[in-house]
Order: C-alpha cells, then structure tokens, then sequence
C-alpha cells in the first residue's frame, strides 16, 4: 500500500524539496502551504501520515494539530521546527504528536521518523 503524506509548511522550497525526497522512496504526497489549507486536505480524504511546520500564517501547525485530534485522533502527525521551546515541546505531547521534527533534519532521520509513526 503506497502511504500518502500531506507536507504542511509556509515554505514553498521546503515543500517540494520535501515531497521530491519522500516520492523518491515510494510515498504519495501533497502539499498545504497553512494549518487551514492541511485541514481541507485531511477533510478530503486519504492521508495517511501529516508533516506540520509549527510556525505559519493563518493557523499554525499546534492549531491545525489541535483540530486533527478532534476529528480524527489516529492520523500521524510530526511537527517540524527551527524554533523550538518547552512550552512547544509540552503542547506537542498534549496533542499526541508522534515526533517533532528540529529543523534542520536529515533525510533519514525524517524518512525513519515517517516509517516508526506509520507502524503505530
């Protein structure tokens, strides 16, 4: 079964450098530049993991966290971030995150993270 990600980052060159490096290992992407665009992706269907930068417009990745565990409280999501705190780190457990991400990652720790939250 091919898992499909929705990559969620204000970033447009994160974005696809992202979705080029997760296609090359089989998955399935998409992409939302904000919390709010991610959220209409997951209410479309058929995502199966979700990367959430914490730090964009209009709704941030704890915000569009925060709604996925009302709707749908299984779906794997990571956060990622360059700016990282403890009050940060505390919401994320509270929110039943399955990893956060301290930007910069490498490919294989991001790849490897993918893999451990699919298999929960």
């Amino acid at each position: 079964m091919e898992h499909r990600v929705l990559i969620t980052d204000d970033d447009e060159a994160f974005r696809m450098t992202l979705d080029e490096i997760l296609q090359r290992r089989g998955y399935s992407t998409c992409q939302a530049c904000d919390g709010l665009e991610a959220i209409e992706a997951i209410e479309s269907g058929n995502i199966h993991l979700v990367l959430f930068d914490i730090h964009m417009p209009r709704l941030d990745g704890l915000g569009a966290l925060e709604r996925v565990r009302r709707a749908l409280p299984s779906l794997p999501c990571i956060l990622m971030s360059a700016k990282l705190d403890e009050g940060i780190l505390a919401r994320a457990r509270q929110l039943q995150a399955q990893a956060v991400l301290p930007k910069p990652f490498s490919i294989p720790e991001l790849v490897q993270t993918i893999k451990n939250a699919l298999l929960r």
